[in-house]
């Protein structure tokens, strides 16, 4: 028999407590059952169990993305592919498979390489910010290369990216974020529409003009989106959070220039801890029984991926790095089902091309002052000398 009392937590996307404090509510969700309904935002059923969140995740007739994915939602236009169901949702993957897919990212190599080795150059005192100055930069100027973006909006993009996806803060100088986005996406279609390019951006572009099968205005600002911002953010989190790791425990440092072989190893299990995209919701397209509750037609669900990632049911010791713990088949740090990144192979890429570079540039490399960490999944500045 459904309970008729569901358990309950009080958990809100937007709490900046959440920055710090996220792990201990995924345990107490994980304790009640996996699911329980919070109240917060209008209300919905956060989830951290594995099975419940992978299950979810791949049931996307009964579970939608077209309501939105994010609880609240934040202003912007729908990501591309990740905010639409089927059939729109395969048309929009197809676009982005062949920016960024399977297929497409070991070609990728060099270009990612030699951006890291120009960051690594600047080092040329021995000393690096391996957060903000070579994990974050690196994802932006892949991006921005891959993309065909103006440069000269790096910085802003940033920002941007901060403000909307990860801690829904506003702008600095008080401006609205999602105001600013749309200037900045209106921008790069009239710029590409006076001037096609052969890049990325005017590729998308043109699809707006296509005869047979055109994308909407929304759409390719999805698009955009999907990239510029989807795609730099939460790899340059993930990036950081290994190289935090392996430059404070020397023992792993030594175990992966001995054994390179073994960074994919630590590129899974890093994002496994530090799942850099916490969660992402769906709305109940039925009723639908789940882990002892009922979920109502309508009712909205958030996956929470970070907690899923540490749930004792799936992983032997969820609360520590271990070499081999993960593969990309087990944990949901790129979700799962038709919304699983289609960035994904780009991200496993540039996070292992940034340590093989540099242990190639370095024989050593340890942190000269403090960490600061922004988030439990963002150190931002990671001060180190390299020799």
């Amino acid at each position: 028999m459904l309970p008729t009392s569901p358990p309950t937590v009080r958990f809100d996307p937007l709490d900046q407590d959440m920055r710090f404090h996220d792990f201990g509510v995924y345990d107490e969700i994980r304790a009640a059952g996996g699911v329980a309904w919070s109240p917060e935002r209008g209300g919905f059923w956060a989830v951290a169990d594995h099975a419940l969140a992978r299950q979810i995740a791949s049931d996307h007739g009964r579970f939608r993305s077209a309501a939105g994915v994010r609880i609240p939602p934040n202003g912007t236009p729908p990501t591309f592919a990740l905010e639409y169901d089927r059939p729109e949702h395969t048309g929009h993957r197809k676009i982005l498979t062949a920016a960024v897919g399977p297929r497409v990212a070991p070609g990728l190599d060099a270009m990612v390489r030699g951006h890291a080795r120009a960051l690594l150059a600047t080092g040329a005192d021995g000393r690096l910010d391996l957060g903000a100055g070579y994990a974050f930069r690196l994802s932006l100027d892949v991006m921005f290369e891959l993309i065909g973006a103006p440069g000269h909006l790096k910085d802003e993009v940033e920002l941007l990216a901060e403000a909307l996806f990860l801690y829904r803060t506003p702008l600095p100088d008080g401006r609205d974020a999602a105001g600013r986005l749309r200037e900045i996406l209106q921008e790069m279609v009239a710029s590409r529409t006076a001037e096609p390019r052969g890049d990325w951006l005017s590729e998308v572009v043109a699809r707006g003009r296509d005869t047979e099968h055109p994308l909407s205005e929304q759409e390719v600002h999805g698009a955009i989106v999907a990239l510029l911002v989807g795609g730099h953010h939460s790899t340059a989190r993930a990036t950081a959070c290994l190289l935090a790791h392996v430059v404070t425990h020397p023992e792993l440092q030594e175990t992966l220039r001995a054994a390179p072989e073994r960074i994919p190893e630590a590129v899974e299990e890093a994002v496994r801890m530090w799942t850099p995209l916490r969660w992402f919701a769906r709305t109940a397209a039925e009723d639908v029984g789940l882990g002892g509750v009922t979920v109502r037609a309508g009712e909205r669900v958030l996956l929470l991926y970070a907690g899923a990632n540490r749930d004792p049911q799936r992983f032997a010791e969820p609360d520590e790095f271990v070499l081999g713990q993960s593969q990309p088949n087990t944990h949901l740090a790129f979700g799962w089902g038709i919304h699983r990144c289609v960035g994904m192979p780009l991200a496993q890429l540039e996070v292992r091309v940034a340590v093989e570079e540099l242990f190639a540039a370095t024989e050593w490399v340890a942190p000269y002052d403090d960490i600061t960490w922004t988030s439990s999944t963002e150190p931002r500045r990671i001060p180190c000398a390299l020799r």
